[in-house]
């Protein structure tokens, strides 16, 4: 326990104060006015009549107004109350004519895999996420369109999660703040073709995802 403190000071110290923006032109999220919370809109993706494409999320990205090139970066995201939820890093990738992953139509009542299939390092997506209230997942690359979905386990489910960048090594870890700063998942040798961005989706699930202040 006192390990995992530490590591979690150590990478506090490099904690930078965010603020959100949408990642496309076309978002069906809202943003505060001091833009440290995300919230899905209230038309929903279940509506039949929706401006945005119904065969992804992406109406929900979200990323940090901060893009990082080079150095260590810290940030925080109070996600309780939740039951779903995607954060990580989220870098343009470089092969602009590569395969698109496959599309999907979400329905509550159907446990589609193919809901995530977008969200792998190949794309540009350093993620971890919850979904259904209580199934935390890590998201990796694998040899057919849907990426490998890795079960996390959850001693004490996070409401708080800490994010941290190493750019020049490669590295994105996830700490359970609300769990002495435990480790939850990290990626290691990641490749970022361009700058790299706080990604955030707030999902399907109404309550708010909020950035949490340095030191707070």
């Amino acid at each position: 326990m006192l390990q995992m403190f530490k590591e979690l000071t150590e990478v506090q110290s490099y904690w930078v104060d965010l603020m959100l923006n949408p990642l496309n032109a076309v978002s069906n999220v809202v943003i505060s006015t001091d833009q440290r919370q995300v919230t899905v809109g209230q038309q929903s993706v279940f509506s039949d009549v929706h401006p945005c494409n119904p065969c992804d999320f992406s109406a929900f990205d979200v990323v940090g107004t901060q893009h990082f090139s080079s150095g260590k970066y810290y940030w925080e995201v109070d996600v309780s109350g939740k039951i779903a939820w995607l954060l990580g890093v989220y870098s343009t990738p470089s092969n602009l004519n590569r395969k698109k992953s496959s599309g999907f139509v979400f329905n509550p009542s159907v446990n589609d895999s193919n809901a995530y299939s977008r969200f792998r390092p190949e794309n540009g997506y350093w993620v971890i996420g919850l979904q259904n209230k209580s199934e935390y997942s890590a998201f990796e690359d694998s040899p057919t369109s849907d990426p490998k979905v890795l079960t996390l386990y959850m001693a004490v489910p996070p409401l708080r999660v800490g994010v941290f960048l190493d750019y020049e090594e490669g590295d994105v870890s996830f700490f359970n703040v609300t769990n002495q700063g435990s480790l939850i998942y990290k990626f290691s040798k990641c490749h970022f073709s361009q700058t790299a961005y706080p990604y955030f989706n707030p999902w399907n699930c109404p309550v708010p995802m909020t950035l949490c202040p340095p030191g707070s």
